[in-house]
């Protein structure tokens, strides 16, 4: 798709956002995640292009990330070129950061295709001195600037610590995303890692979607119809597929005792929650992800150095993260795991150095992104 295409469809989709997602810092005095003045504010009489290039924007999630990039860029003095939509398409989305370095853009933000999909594009921007902050997937090819990302092995583990605290017996199904990305292979690894140890007698049943909503809804329904009430929960790695699960649950009489555990945090969940069909989402947050990367992209514009173990944006600290032959940094932003009611869920066996214990966030928390997102529209059933 090109870039001016990309662009039309993109404001179309924020368009509801763009009503409702303001925030009060001004771009002279933009705030950090601790909420303190920006260390790097950009002078009103300066502005700076970055290009931003995703694989996708035909998610709820992603949507909303849009319309708050649109919001912050405008509040940061940032001119956007883009966003691009590469459509799933490696070879697209290095294409189209080739012509972003080429139509001026200091920085680019991409939400990588996969790990290891955006080699040429890295080389050619390193060629131009254009540096990339990679949202949401981390990097295994090259050298970026940053890698804005929560942790998916804890995704995975937050998904079994909720279900094998309620379910020792049966089936799961785990609806795993393309497991040739960062995203799919930690949540798929990570799960059933946790499952094996800490809930075995329990058969996880592994279903490869590639992130295809029609295949994950069909892989739920066969395992629906081949087990039955001993399908004990149902892990879908990612929200829309929960809208076509959902239904076929209440038809079979397993709405309710049937867990669903899903990740995104968008507002339909926040609702399913709220109602008892949806037992837990993991609220990947639109809002940091945005933020963060269009700070950290303005940084790497204007020759902004930062190392491993200064404040990161995200609240923590950077992090050097390796994956595959490279190593980056990387800002590990902080996703709520989001239930009916806060609680604490142990893990006797956690899995790659996570800790044993998680902290669930009450789904009526005012602060989660989609509660934020829904309340400006109505209410986040209506949204819904």
């Amino acid at each position: 798709m090109s870039r001016r295409l990309a662009s039309a469809v993109a404001c179309g989709l924020a368009a509801a956002c763009t009503a409702g997602c303001s925030v009060t810092t001004g771009a002279g005095n933009f705030a950090g995640a601790s909420g303190t003045p920006d260390r790097h504010p950009v002078s009103a009489h300066r502005t700076v292009t970055i290009g931003v290039d995703l694989t996708l924007d035909n998610t709820d999630f992603w949507s909303a990330y849009i319309g708050y990039e649109r919001q912050y860029a405008r509040q940061m003095g940032i001119r956007l070129l883009g966003p691009d939509i590469a459509g799933t398409n490696a070879a697209t989305q290095n294409q189209q950061i080739q012509e972003l370095v080429n139509e001026g853009a200091k920085a680019i933000i991409v939400n990588p295709e996969t790990a290891t999909s955006l080699g040429p594009a890295i080389s050619y921007a390193n060629a131009h001195d254009v540096k990339l902050v990679s949202v949401d997937t981390v990097v295994g090819v090259g050298k970026v600037y940053m890698v804005v990302r929560a942790s998916n092995l804890a995704y995975g583990q937050n998904a079994c610590a909720e279900i094998a605290s309620k379910v020792h017996s049966g089936y799961v199904e785990d609806l795993e995303g393309d497991l040739t990305s960062s995203n799919g292979a930690d949540r798929t690894n990570a799960f059933d890692a946790c499952m094996k140890a800490n809930d075995p007698k329990v058969h996880v049943l592994g279903s490869p979607t590639v992130w295809v909503d029609g295949t994950a809804v069909t892989d739920a329904q066969n395992a629906i119809n081949a087990h039955g009430s001993q399908l004990k929960a149902i892990y879908s790695q990612w929200s829309p597929p929960d809208t076509g699960i959902l239904p076929i649950l209440r038809s079979k009489g397993l709405l309710g005792k049937t867990m669903l555990v899903s990740d995104d945090g968008v507002p339909f969940e926040m609702c399913d929650i709220r109602k008892g069909i949806l037992a837990a989402s993991q609220s990947q947050p639109a809002t940091l992800y945005a933020r963060d990367a269009l700070v950290y992209a303005r940084d790497a514009a204007t020759g902004v150095t930062v190392h491993a173990g200064e404040r990161a944006r995200g609240g923590g600290r950077i992090e050097r993260i390796t994956y595959r032959h490279d190593t980056n940094l990387t800002d590990p932003v902080n996703a709520p795991f989001v239930t009916r009611r806060a609680t604490t869920l142990k893990v006797a066996h956690p899995v790659d150095g996570l800790p044993g214990r998680i902290h669930t966030v009450a789904v009526t928390d005012r602060s989660l992104w989609g509660n934020q997102y829904g309340a400006r529209h109505g209410g986040v059933c209506k949204v819904s």
